[in-house]
């Protein structure tokens, strides 16, 4: 029978995880199981295997050489949230040691405290994983995981990790991510979204599309929270939707071109669903939207014609002069509460550090007496800042 000299190769050259996506056929083929019926459809349209190369599953399950007219993709940008976890050990543990393909991962954590990420990574597969770090080399073979409260970025041959706005209430966040990679990379991108509530990397996954990359998505039905998943292909319609298994095999193997499912014919380009209009609103006070906001509300100025006055929604105006002069007092009030605010972190990290001590933990002493630092530090800054500042002429 063919699925019994299948298994019989499989075994005879020894497959092992180390030899990368192959090392689960044996568990697929094992005799406690047996064979299906689908299985041997599957297997007798497979050729046979010669016993001196490993058995690809990806490769055997879809029948199409390599795509060389597609692009090559060594840059896979992965990421999810709540639910996520189980799916990115198993995709790691289908990667080979020598995976062609650079990975980059963010998953939303709490800002505070230290992630196990990168080790639980490492332990789920054979590639290395550790926590990014600024300036690092992008290599193959290697997966750098956002740090918390950290941006994950890419530049065309750096990392860059940074501290910058949150985006879609988050930091890390995919959004980042994915949008550097499509800038840098273009067609060598693969995105990857994995479950987790509302629709951070929904936009990214966009990009990557436009780009010219591979975007994908985990099975909605797998997926714990399926919300990001779902929104990611409302957004690129034509991703690939895998299980996390069948993410990770693909991984492995980005450029092969992956079968028509069911016979079908390749399915045809859906277009995604318009963007925001950004003119919403905008008629709305009259005038022309300026990026300026309302001291007393916050609200959009408007540029009122033939005047060099502004108004927001409710009805403000001010005029330039008028403006500037709101403006300079509340850069001012923004500084001093800033100042404030840091002091009272300083104050608070060092009463904590104190209580660490006294309950013998020196590790997490250590830890607020370092935000303690930092955070008197910039306060002094800042407060040198507004007190040296010369007055305006």
């Amino acid at each position: 029978m063919e699925l019994s000299r299948l298994a019989s190769a499989s075994s005879s050259i020894g497959l092992r995880r180390a030899a990368g996506p192959a090392h689960s056929w044996s568990r697929a083929t094992s005799a406690s199981r047996g064979p299906s019926r689908s299985s041997s459809l599957i297997l007798d349209a497979l050729p046979r295997p010669h016993s001196a190369e490993p058995v690809d599953e990806y490769a055997a399950l879809t029948p199409t050489p390599p795509d060389e007219d597609a692009p090559k993709r060594d840059i896979a940008v992965v990421g999810g949230s709540a639910g996520c976890l189980d799916a990115l050990c198993d995709i790691v543990s289908k990667l080979p040691a020598d995976l062609p393909v650079a990975m980059f991962v963010v998953v939303h954590v709490l800002p505070t405290g230290q992630s196990r990420l990168p080790q639980i990574l490492s332990r789920a597969g054979v590639l290395p994983a550790r926590h990014a770090r600024e300036g690092d080399r992008i290599v193959p073979g290697r997966i750098l995981v956002a740090p918390p409260d950290r941006h994950l970025v890419l530049d065309p041959d750096r990392v860059h990790v940074n501290h910058g706005p949150r985006e879609n209430s988050t930091r890390p966040a995919l959004d980042p991510l994915f949008r550097s990679a499509a800038a840098a990379f273009g067609p060598r991108v693969c995105g990857v979204v994995l479950s987790g509530h509302l629709d951070d990397g929904s936009e990214g996954l966009r990009l990557v599309v436009a780009a010219g990359g591979l975007p994908i998505v985990q099975d909605p039905d797998e997926a714990p929270h399926p919300e990001m998943p779902l929104n990611a292909r409302r957004r690129a319609p034509d991703a690939e939707v895998l299980p996390a298994g069948g993410i990770g095999y693909r991984l492995a193997n980005l450029n092969r071109r992956p079968a028509a499912r069911g016979g079908a014919s390749p399915r045809q380009s859906r277009s995604a669903p318009p963007l925001l209009d950004v003119q919403i609103g905008a008629a709305d006070p009259g005038g022309v939207p300026t990026g300026l906001t309302c001291p007393e509300c916050g609200g959009v100025l408007w540029a009122e014609p033939d005047s060099e006055n502004v108004h927001c929604r409710v009805g403000h105006r001010y005029s330039l002069a008028a403006l500037w002069d709101h403006k300079s007092l509340a850069v001012e009030q923004a500084v001093w509460a800033t100042v404030r605010a840091l002091q009272e972190d300083a104050s608070l990290a060092e009463h904590l550090a104190t209580r660490a001590r006294e309950a013998g933990s020196a590790h997490t002493a250590a830890r607020f007496e370092r935000r303690h630092r930092q955070a008197a530090r910039h306060a002094e800054v800042l407060r040198r800042l507004i007190v040296e500042r010369e007055p305006p002429d």
